[in-house]
């Protein structure tokens, strides 16, 4: 082929490639999280309405975007000793007591408080008292329970 055809071939594909990539959908495959919708969200009912679970805690996803999430989770005893090693979390205690171990740090949270966990700090939560402890966590990036990396043995085990 001539210099001048594969310069005309190759500018051709150049310009389909632009025109297909524009007309492609945003999320191909689900290689993209969904964007951020504007809602409201009635927490004290979605509490009641949570729908995952794992051995140590129940939480439903309110939110999830490329870099974080926001989950309500309920505490009914204990989360043992774990870690995220790539999540930075923060906890709003939004019902019940807990004593909250992070890192160094040891204090007895209750409603209207906030825990900052940053990745890769092991931390843990007993509910104090008879109340489960009803929390908002904020994770960045997104929640992923499948990464929680367990530091201490229950009997649940």
């Amino acid at each position: 082929m001539k210099k001048k055809t594969m310069q005309m071939l190759f500018g051709l594909l150049f310009i389909i490639g632009l025109v297909v990539g524009y007309l492609l959908p945003g999320d191909i495959k689900g290689l993209t999280k969904k964007p951020l919708q504007p809602d409201v969200f009635d927490v004290p009912k979605k509490l009641g309405q949570l729908d995952m679970e794992t051995d140590y805690f129940k939480y439903s996803v309110l939110a999830e975007v490329e870099t974080g999430s926001i989950e309500l989770l309920r505490i009914d005893e204990k989360i043992p000793m774990h870690m995220h090693p790539k999540e930075n979390h923060f906890v709003y205690i939004f019902k019940g007591k807990a004593k909250g171990i992070v890192g160094d740090v040891t204090a007895e949270v209750s409603p209207g408080q906030l825990v900052a966990i940053p990745a890769g700090v092991p931390h843990s939560f007993e509910r104090v008292g008879d109340t489960p402890v009803e929390a908002i966590l904020f994770s960045s990036p997104p929640f992923v329970p499948n990464d929680i990396v367990w530091l201490e043995k229950t009997e649940k085990e």
